[in-house]
């Protein structure tokens, strides 16, 4: 840094766009010899991010550029990548071990591609079923956020060879899942005593596991938005909570200080406002304009401080020497991608993120004698919707869809009818008047039209011909294909139902009298009650990646065990947001008794749930201990069974409860989890230690402390299914 001129070190804390790559490479000179600190890339070769290295070698003090790009999870955006499950999907598997496998496996690719530096983790907190980003997200609950996100940072930071190691960044810092409406870039009104019960212990996480970076949100908390908001940037996360690393801003929002927010009148003001809260690094800039020229002129008048830069760009070189870019800033081209074991890992982690919903009359698994002819419908049946979010569309043969996994798993057992549903949205057609010709209707289909009579009265007519019907349903995220989302990134919606005319389609095929299994494709909570109320299996497969529909065939077929869990709360409606598990007694006092009925206080499904193939039995669980020491864990152990005829896998959760606090504090609190497996008749003894500070809350004084008093300790298989409880004191000394 002694080397390093003020227009240098304003240039390390700038960002341009790897799409224009063509620009710089023709211009070098819009460089202007200072260089800059880090790009944002999506589709580049290996080759290319090396021609865009070679422009840092042309600067005066030639610092590597630090190279970053959406790979939230794998290098989904690139073609022929191993896309492994969302976040959603990782989080529904209840497995932290399987969660730091898959950040270990994609960090490989993501390095090996020349990318150091993935804009993932989100570690949102999920209040509100609307919002279009949940599949980003481990889901609503604190403590299973914390937990998995500290196990993704160390599989991607923690890799003895330096040339493997990818920054990760969580985000959106802070509320973006509270956001009203549900809507993207929204407001989020947050009580301090909210904000850091529920939505900062995430980020705690990360910084304790030494988070390389850290992003704010689009959205403002209680009026200060988030990228000026000096209280959050630094006075919380770096001098309470001791984050070291540094802030990049989400795209555009330095300028959304000014359009959208309205807190700043012009580039300059807004680029002091984020500089003076603790921002460190702009995404991103097409000229010097932006950000670099503003930011000198801000110094040298005296209104940013000089060591405000310093202590930025300190934070940006350290990155890029922790990532070794200073011994080695280019990478070798031909390195392999897709391994089998990387495939593997990604088969593996999507047959455990599948839920089992629903399963009246057992119809699942289903028996491959019983089927001859077998109908595959439904919008999402033969497309690339389970690949999820973050994911550009990839060759075919780097995808199994839900019709080509069951289709490949029966082979010539069984026959596998086939009817194209067309899309949720449906692409621009040369077919765009109104018509009932059915001749229009088949061929505005087959060009990517919408979901329409026609494909509603063909599926309907072969399902009359099948033994058994499974359509597959839910939304579309996407991202090469912008407009044709149902959620994602400001793709928010205010139903929680299914777009379209898909509860037409389920209906008409369950009138006929065949059976009919649903399955859902989504990356947000989605419910149609009269599905759920009348179909008899329903599965879930949230975002399962490349092999989802592997998985799905293996699963439906009895050859995999489900053994997902629902790591976020269905809303049986809209009109239940919020519904997520830890809420307060006084939610459930009147509740909907009076105005409709007790049942609408329930959720469709709640958190934590999930259906198996077998039987688990719990014994009674044991405490180390009737009270509670200061500073010692609490160790909970209790002996699952598996009482069935099949082998499969239980998550026992735990939950506390303060029985009588100085504040208003949840029923129940996830605290610890473990997942079990268990071969028919076998018993295995589960333990589970809750460390002392988990029992604390933040008082009327905004302290955090363990008051004295009972606690309630709940061991089951869901938040709505507690097998037993335990009462435990603690006494303060």
């Amino acid at each position: 840094m002694d080397e390093m001129t003020l227009e240098e070190k304003v240039a390390q804390l700038d960002q341009y766009a790897g799409w224009n790559i063509k620009n710089y490479k023709e211009n070098p000179d819009l460089l202007n010899n200072w260089g800059v600190g880090s790009w944002v890339v999506s589709t580049l070769s290996a080759e290319e991010y090396n021609e865009l290295q070679a422009l840092s070698e042309k600067t005066r003090l030639k610092i590597p550029f630090l190279i970053g790009s959406d790979a939230a999870h794998g290098l989904a955006q690139m073609p022929g990548r191993t896309i492994f499950p969302t976040s959603i999907s990782q989080a529904a598997t209840f497995n932290p071990e399987l969660v730091n496998r898959i950040a270990m496996a994609a960090s490989k690719e993501i390095r090996a591609s020349g990318v150091h530096w993935t804009f993932a983790p989100s570690i949102d907190v999920v209040h509100d079923a609307r919002w279009g980003r949940t599949g980003e997200t481990y889901g609503e609950c604190p403590f299973l956020t914390s937990t998995l996100v500290r196990q993704a940072i160390r599989g991607y930071q923690g890799h003895k060879n330096i040339q493997d190691r990818v920054a990760a960044c969580v985000k959106h810092l802070v509320g973006g899942g509270r956001s009203i409406g549900g809507v993207n870039h929204a407001t989020a009104e947050i009580s301090e005593r909210m904000l850091r019960s529920f939505f900062l212990p995430p980020f705690q996480a990360a910084i304790e596991e030494n988070i390389m970076t850290v992003m704010p949100g689009h959205n403002d908390i209680n009026g200060i938005p988030a990228h000026s908001n000096k209280w959050l940037l630094t006075d919380i996360m770096r001098d309470e909570l001791g984050f070291k690393g540094f802030y990049v801003t989400d795209m555009s929002d330095i300028e959304n200080l000014i359009k959208l927010h309205r807190t700043a009148t012009d580039q300059k003001d807004a680029v002091c406002q984020g500089m003076l809260a603790g921002l460190d690094v702009h995404m991103y800039s097409s000229s010097t304009d932006a950000f670099i020229t503003p930011l000198l002129e801000l110094v040298k008048e005296g209104k940013v401080p000089q060591s405000r830069i310093d202590e930025a760009v300190s934070k940006v070189l350290k990155v890029k020497f922790e990532l070794g870019l200073f011994e080695n800033r280019y990478v070798k081209t031909g390195l392999p991608y897709g391994t089998p074991e990387a495939h593997q890992l990604a088969l593996d982690a999507a047959r455990e993120s599948i839920i089992l919903l629903k399963n009246a009359d057992n119809l699942l698994p289903l028996d491959k004698k019983k089927y001859k002819k077998i109908l595959v419908t439904g919008p999402n049946a033969d497309n690339q919707s389970i690949l999820g979010d973050w994911t550009f569309t990839q060759p075919d043969d780097n995808v199994t869809t839900i019709y080509e996994g069951i289709r490949e798993y029966v082979g010539t057992d069984i026959e596998v009818v086939y009817s194209n549903s067309g899309r949720l949205k449906g692409k621009k057609s040369d077919v765009s008047v109104n018509t009932t010709d059915p001749d229009l209707q088949k061929l505005s289909l087959q060009e990517g039209g919408e979901l329409n009579n026609y494909a509603i009265a063909d599926a309907t007519e072969k399902a009359r011909l099948c033994d058994l019907a499974i359509i597959a349903v839910g939304g579309y995220g996407i991202r090469s294909e912008w407009g044709l989302r149902t959620y994602g990134e400001s793709a928010d919606r205010p139903s929680i139902d299914f777009y379209g005319k898909q509860e037409e389609l389920v209906r008409s095929i369950a009138a006929t009298g065949t059976p009919v299994i649903v399955v859902i494709v989504n990356g947000k909570p989605l419910n149609n009650e009269w599905i759920t109320n009348h179909i008899p299996s329903i599965v879930d497969v949230w975002e399962p990646g490349m092999f989802g529909g592997r998985a799905l065939a293996e699963i439906l077929f009895g050859e995999v065990n489900p053994s997902g869990r629902l790591p976020i709360t269905i809303p049986k409606s809209a009109g239940h947001v919020p519904q997520y598990y830890y809420q307060t007694k006084s939610r459930y006092l009147t509740g909907y008794g009076l105005g409709s009925s007790r049942e609408d206080d329930k959720p469709a499904f709640p958190f934590g749930f999930g259906l198996s193939y077998t039987t688990f039995e719990y014994g009674k669980p044991q405490l180390n201990d009737t009270v509670l020491t200061a500073g010692l864990p609490l160790e909970v152990t209790v002996n699952v069974t598996n009482t069935g005829n099949r082998a499969g896998a239980e998550t026992v959760q735990c939950y506390i409860q303060d029985e009588v606090s100085s504040v208003v504090t949840p029923l129940m609190l996830l605290k610890g989890f473990q997942k079990v497996w268990l071969e028919p008749g076998e018993t295995k003894m589960v333990k589970i230690s809750i460390p002392f500070n988990e029992f604390g809350l933040w008082n009327e004084n905004m302290k955090y402390v363990v008051e004295p008093g009972g606690f309630t300790i709940m061991i089951g298989s869901s938040s709505a299914d507690i097998k037993y409880k335990k009462h435990i004191e603690y006494h303060h000394l």
